[in-house]
């Protein structure tokens, strides 16, 4: 999926564990509970710090400098 247009996509509970999602346009996207356990999110276009806190991550999942690992994502 990397590179990928997401804009506007609803990903709600969508399995993107372990995804490529680097260069992809999130602008927009809805990602409530989406799994991002171990997904690359680095470099992608238009993450916001309230997309990733409305998802599930862990330890693994990277995220553009832009955003912070939210407090409730397993280590």
């Amino acid at each position: 999926m990397r590179g990928a247009n997401l804009r506007g996509a609803y990903l709600i509970g969508a399995d993107l564990g372990a995804a490529d999602l680097r260069l992809a346009d999130l602008i927009g996207a809805d990602v409530r509970d989406a799994d991002l356990r171990g997904a690359d999110l680095t470099g992608s276009i238009f993450l916001t710090q309230s997309q990733v806190n409305a998802a599930r991550g862990d330890a693994r999942t990277r995220l553009p400098g832009s955003v912070s690992r939210p407090g409730h994502w397993s280590r």
